[in-house]
């Protein structure tokens, strides 16, 4: 579909017009995404994600590859990364833990370890099977005044913290409940320059990218998040930039959504039988191998630091 010869902007706006065939982009944009959105789509998306992103893996985030090429064992990278800090005896907190898949691999190489795993609610969270060592809560990253203060030795999210728009508030909270020395992980999506310096194309191009995904354009720049991590007291701040990582994965999900814009019946079809929080993942898969460019639009770090 894309001609060879055209520049990013001129090929995301190629996709653009595909896209403004079925989708309203402006109401797409004005959609909430407010706690309770959020767990609304996530409820709804559950099984696209399961079948279509993971191919039955149950995992909702990106697979890390190191060789440019997708192989669905690239969805436990971000495991067996938290997996190398944890050490026996140990406690370990997930935040936005999802379908569990993160948890759910490492409380099995870890069964003397302890794991709390929290989400939001309305999702059905609680009623996920999990192994002995594995307690779920239903909750906020926002406001974790239920969890003692100093209690976790390992707290970690993968692409959840995207979805916030107060991430020092969330930064916040995090390092409060971390032990003296405790290690906290993300993987997530970032803006990789400040909005400020971004074109209002770019700017566009990334709010109805996240929309498609019900993410906040708010609060996205990394150099922010950094900021919040040393003003919350955090050192040895680590940010390692895993774009061209995910990039076989984001072209296969360019693939499938390509197909799907390409068949209009079956789009349609699918528009009419499915909830829209299905279906706009489309919106997302389409664009995001040319806005993970990891300069100007998107980028995807593993940011590290210890308390």
């Amino acid at each position: 579909m894309d001609k060879p010869e055209l520049d990013q902007e001129a090929k995301l706006n190629q996709r653009l017009s595909v896209i403004k065939k079925y989708y309203d982009l402006d109401a797409l944009l004005a959609h909430g995404t407010k706690q309770q959105d959020i767990a609304k789509y996530y409820r709804k998306s559950d099984f696209f994600y399961n079948h279509v992103h993971s191919g039955g893996g149950g995992n909702i985030h990106m697979a890390i590859s190191s060789n440019k090429t997708f192989n669905r064992a690239d969805f436990v990278r971000q495991a067996e990364y938290v997996a190398k800090f944890i050490k026996s005896g140990n406690k370990v907190l997930e935040v936005g833990a999802g379908q569990l898949s993160n948890t759910r691999h490492i409380a099995e190489l870890f069964p003397d370890v302890s794991f709390t795993a929290l989400d939001l609610p309305n999702r059905n969270f609680l009623k996920n099977k999990v192994p002995e060592n594995v307690t779920l809560i239903e909750g906020d990253y926002h406001d974790l005044k239920n969890l003692e203060d100093n209690s976790f030795d390992i707290i970690f999210g993968v692409e959840t913290i995207c979805h916030s728009q107060n991430k020092q508030l969330v930064v916040s909270e995090i390092m409060k409940k971390l032990k003296p020395g405790g290690t906290f992980i993300s993987f997530d999506v970032f803006e990789p320059k400040p909005r400020s310096k971004m074109s209002d194309f770019e700017k566009r191009i990334s709010s109805i990218t996240l929309a498609g995904m019900r993410v906040t354009d708010l609060d996205q720049y990394i150099g922010d998040f950094k900021k919040y991590l040393k003003e919350a007291g955090a050192k040895d701040i680590e940010v390692t930039d895993l774009t061209e990582n995910i990039m076989p994965n984001l072209k296969r999900l360019a693939k499938i959504s390509r197909l799907y814009y390409t068949h209009p019946l079956l789009l349609r079809v699918l528009k009419t039988v499915l909830a829209e929080d299905v279906t706009i993942n489309s919106i997302a898969g389409f664009l995001m191998d040319l806005t993970f460019d990891g300069k100007n639009i998107h980028a995807y770090y593993r940011v590290t630091a210890k308390k």
